[in-house]
């Protein structure tokens, strides 16, 4: 019978092994040992497909934030019209940019 190395095993490595003792695998520990095994080939064909099926970069740059409108939203957020604040964002190039700009000038008079 040959010995098997269990060099380098984690806690899941050693669960895998009891459970597949349970099934009734006598080579349980050949089993773990054997998907724990590097696949450098797996690796690279894997690399070289995400390399050529990446989606393409995005032509033009997201817009720019509107400050003007942030402190127009944060006023109307001072002034508890948080209906006004969300259309004059809305209305933006960059919603989700102004909206966070607008904290900076929330509380302040």
């Amino acid at each position: 019978m040959r010995t098997i190395s269990r060099d380098g095993w984690t806690a899941a490595d050693y669960e895998s092994e009891q459970i597949l003792h349970q099934l009734g695998h006598r080579d349980a520990a050949a089993r773990v040992t054997r998907a724990r095994r590097a696949r450098p080939l797996r690796r690279a064909w894997r690399t070289l497909r995400t390399r050529f099926h990446r989606p393409a970069p995005a032509e033009t740059p997201a817009p720019g934030i509107d400050w003007d409108a942030a402190r127009a939203a944060a006023d109307a957020v001072n002034r508890g019209d948080t209906a006004a604040a969300d259309r004059i964002v809305q209305a933006t190039a960059d919603p989700r940019g102004t909206a966070f700009a607008a904290f900076r000038f929330i509380g302040v008079e």
